[in-house]
């Protein structure tokens, strides 16, 4: 299997946390998967024939098949090589789903952000979405901060894209960066683990 990533990409990273957390207790996984980096802007033919909206992350199996975007990969491969230990605390709680997914909206508009910035170096920096995706941070990140104290303190998909969310923030926009702590809280249960150390956003 090929895992195309990018360095900077926070949901390319969810994909490689799972994956080497899930190896530490499969050492079959490991040795399967080839992680290939990678830019989407290259337009590489086997990366966009894999997967034509040309994203990261994108996972190719041994048949030839494509799995994206991040969340199925993290949920291929912790049901295939995991027996669904990432994604069991979550699926039948709908008050988590919703924490994953606010996490998910997060992530979203953190790299929207860092898109309209990258704008404003050519002078095409849009106002109003600028302040609209500042906007729909400050209030996601204050609603996250009274909520995460209802997930389990486990390795988890909420607490691995919470991680990729928070670090991700800290790396394009320190001025998000100021955490609660009961935020602060959480990150330090799980930002030592050599899965997260490793994986950590650069350009």
């Amino acid at each position: 299997m090929k895992l195309y990533y990018s360095n900077a990409s926070p949901y390319a990273r969810t994909a490689q946390v799972v994956l080497r957390e899930i190896a530490i207790d499969n050492a079959e996984l490991d040795p399967q998967v080839i992680e290939v980096p990678t830019h989407p802007f290259d337009n590489e033919p086997e990366f966009l024939t894999a997967n034509p909206l040309g994203k990261v992350p994108c996972l190719i199996l041994e048949s030839g098949q494509s799995v994206f975007d991040s969340e199925v990969i993290c949920q291929y491969l912790d049901a295939k090589f995991n027996h669904g230990k990432f994604w069991q605390p979550i699926a039948n709680d709908w008050q988590l789903r919703c924490i994953y997914s606010e996490i998910s909206g997060l992530l979203d508009l953190a790299v929207a952000l860092r898109q309209e910035k990258m704008r404003e170096a050519e002078s095409l920096r849009s106002d109003f979405w600028w302040s609209r995706f500042e906007s729909g941070l400050s209030r996601g990140m204050q609603w996250l901060t009274k909520r995460i104290t209802e997930v389990p303190e486990s390795i988890n998909l909420i607490n691995i894209n919470l991680i990729c969310l928070m670090d991700y923030l800290s790396f394009r926009h320190p001025e998000f960066a100021n955490f609660n702590e009961s935020l602060l809280s959480r990150y330090e249960v799980f930002t030592s683990r050599e899965t997260f150390v490793n994986t950590k956003p650069r350009d």
